[in-house]
């Protein structure tokens, strides 16, 4: 019986090593696995696929251009307690570099119209800075006009009272800067 207790001791130390290579294989396959699943992770947002990759485009930003409208505009503005007139310069904010030429090549037509304009104010209207405002828009809405560019979109009021703001003008005129305003 001496014979079947040196098998038992040689199976003994073959177990401990199988189960030693079994623990390598397992967790060099929790490594892979996890490493795989981190990969993933941390690349799946910057390569969008399919409809995703319209979310995640952006509008290209619009550098904006100033366009002067010449010299200052002096105007007589309608009477209220005698004579006042009216000088300001005129720049025009656009994003649109095909406008500038527009712009340019309207400038006559567009100068007229902005006298009109002007002298058809009365300085009551013009010392408020919402009446500046006003102006502002009244001067976009003549220019775009002339360039057959179609009216911005305004403010909503929803059912609720609450104002939903009008989407960023891109076309046309964007913004008038005054670089001069003296009313006397």
């Amino acid at each position: 019986m001496a014979k079947p207790a040196p098998k038992a001791a040689a199976t003994d130390t073959a177990a401990p090593a199988k189960n030693h290579k079994l623990l390598i294989i397992i967790i060099a396959v929790l490594v892979l696995v996890i490493a795989g699943g981190a990969g993933w992770f941390f690349t799946r947002d910057k390569a969008p696929e399919g409809e995703h990759v319209e979310a995640v485009k952006h509008e290209p930003v619009l550098k904006p251009s100033y366009v002067p409208l010449g010299e200052k505009f002096t105007v007589n503005l309608q009477q209220e307690e005698g004579d006042r007139y009216l000088q300001v310069g005129i720049t025009l904010k656009i994003l649109d570099a095909k406008v500038e030429e527009e712009i340019k090549t309207a400038m006559p037509e567009i100068r007229s119209r902005l006298l009109l304009l002007l002298s058809s104010k009365k300085p009551s209207e013009l010392v408020s800075v919402e009446g500046k405002q006003a102006l502002v828009q009244q001067v976009i809405g003549a220019v775009d006009a002339i360039l057959n560019i179609p009216p911005a979109a305004v403010a909503v009021v929803t059912a609720e009272g609450h104002t939903e703001p009008a989407p960023a003008k891109t076309t046309g005129v964007v913004d008038v800067l005054f670089t001069d305003f003296i009313i006397q």
